[in-house]
């Protein structure tokens, strides 16, 4: 049993190293017909376009290392944030409601008077 698990994760190894020679292939395939013609840029070989590939990701998601530690992110934590944030009650709306449209009034009668010391 333990050989054909040797294999299995040997014919996993291949196929992930197959399909990124595929996927710079492609990558490859569509720069030179694409930005030679609208930005006139270079075409590039295989393995100017495995660089820029790597290049790529080195820029926008870093070398690696791990996963976020950050609990937001994990399924199965929804609860920690619900049990810190009740739902409003009818109450507590109604007194926020009254709070802001108090202020909103006390901002357009400030407004109207800066509008009438401008005439």
């Amino acid at each position: 049993m333990k050989t054909r698990n040797g294999w299995k994760y040997a014919g996993f190894g291949l196929l992930g190293i197959a399909a990124l020679f595929g996927f710079t292939l492609v990558v490859m395939l569509l720069w030179n017909a694409l930005v030679p013609n609208l930005f006139n840029g270079p075409e590039v070989n295989y393995w100017q376009t495995l660089g820029l590939l790597v290049l790529a990701k080195i820029l926008f998601s870093g070398m690696g290392g791990g996963h976020r530690r950050d609990s937001r992110w994990r399924p199965g934590t929804d609860w920690h944030h619900s049990r810190q944030h009740p739902p409003m009650s009818e109450k507590y709306r109604e007194k926020m409601r009254e709070h802001f449209e108090k202020k909103m009034n006390e901002m357009s009668a400030e407004d109207g008077e800066k509008q009438e010391e401008a005439k």
